[in-house]
């Protein structure tokens, strides 16, 4: 039933936008990254704090509820992890520093 009527399960979805953030990350293009990664979690008057680890952007956010998950992932972003209320990670993956450095010249 699910291939016969192309339902959406989760590993199922439209890969298309999936193909175009890989895109972006391959082709080192960090600060249009980092513009999507910031507007995604609100701007830069919802940030409060922001660092990063080996693969994730850590931010500490004055409203979680303006971070929009869906538009993270679009940004280029594998997934967000909301560990606290005012703390959301963005896995970016190995390149992160990158993406890192271009986003602190915007903030």
């Amino acid at each position: 039933a699910i291939t016969k009527f192309d339902l959406k399960t989760p590993g199922r979805e439209d890969d298309d936008e999936e193909a175009e953030k890989k895109v972006v990350l391959a082709n080192n293009n960090y600060t249009e990254v980092a513009s999507a990664v910031l507007a995604a979690i609100g701007g830069k008057e919802n940030v409060k704090d922001v660092g990063y680890c080996a693969t994730r952007l850590r931010f500490e956010v004055k409203d979680n509820t303006k971070v929009d998950e869906k538009a993270v992932k679009a940004a280029g972003a594998a997934g967000i992890i909301r560990p606290s209320k005012n703390a959301c990670q963005v896995i970016i993956g190995t390149k992160v520093q990158f993406v890192y450095d271009e986003l602190k010249k915007m903030l």
